[in-house]
């Protein structure tokens, strides 16, 4: 069952999740869940501050059980964690799902925001096709803190091996936390969730079928 969530954004349709994809091949579900249109204004505003925000997107595959709570047959987690340095003119975006992280450094916006918008290709091993499935899905976006600010530069620091590591600048001094603060609050962006549910599908063979 798909828990049950609130936008907070002021443009609360610019930040609807769907899935834009579901099919079978190859003993996998394969899936993509996006926002279905831009990014509201008010938010990128506040990343091309320079502000951390985060992108966390949750997908769950569900079969549903007679009499029973439905089985949560597999669940993928993907997240980007931005940052835009005004210095450089450069978004970092820090991809993590699973045990892969991966750090993209990209100067356009356009760019910057396409990827933000979806998780890309998602797949879920399913040998057993057996039954009705469902597909949930949440999409969490969090403004971070000034304490969460200095916990992403350590973060990237520490645990970024594979990849590029920026060039990190030390966080604000007391006077820097303060228009740190200053810019949370003017901006009006708060943390927004929205949850989703596919319609319910059956397989026949390597086609999926639609149940409703």
């Amino acid at each position: 069952m798909a828990a049950s969530a609130s936008l907070c954004f002021v443009s609360a349709a610019a930040t609807e999740p769907v899935f834009n994809q579901i099919k079978y091949e190859n003993n996998q579900i394969m899936t993509r869940m996006t926002v279905a249109d831009s990014l509201p204004a008010e938010l990128v505003t506040y990343i091309n501050k320079g502000v951390p925000v985060l992108f966390v997107y949750n997908i769950g595959l569900w079969r549903e059980r007679a009499g029973w709570f439905d089985e949560l047959r597999s669940r993928a987690e993907i997240s980007y964690k931005v940052r835009y340095d005004s210095w450089d003119k450069e978004y970092s975006v820090v991809q993590v799902s699973g045990d892969s992280i991966i750090e993209n450094l990209l100067r356009g916006e356009r760019e910057t925001i396409d990827l933000l918008r979806s998780t890309g290709a998602v797949h879920f091993d399913s040998p057993d096709t057996a039954g009705i499935f469902y597909l949930t899905g949440e999409l969490s976006i969090k403004t971070m803190s000034f304490s969460n600010f200095k916990e992403v530069e350590s973060w990237l620091k520490g645990e970024i091996s594979d990849v590029k590591k920026p060039d990190l600048k030390e966080a604000p001094s007391e006077i820097g936390e303060f228009v740190f603060d200053m810019a949370l609050k003017i901006s009006g962006i708060k943390n927004a969730s929205k949850a989703i549910r596919s319609r319910k599908f059956r397989f026949d063979g390597m086609s999926i079928i639609y149940l409703e």
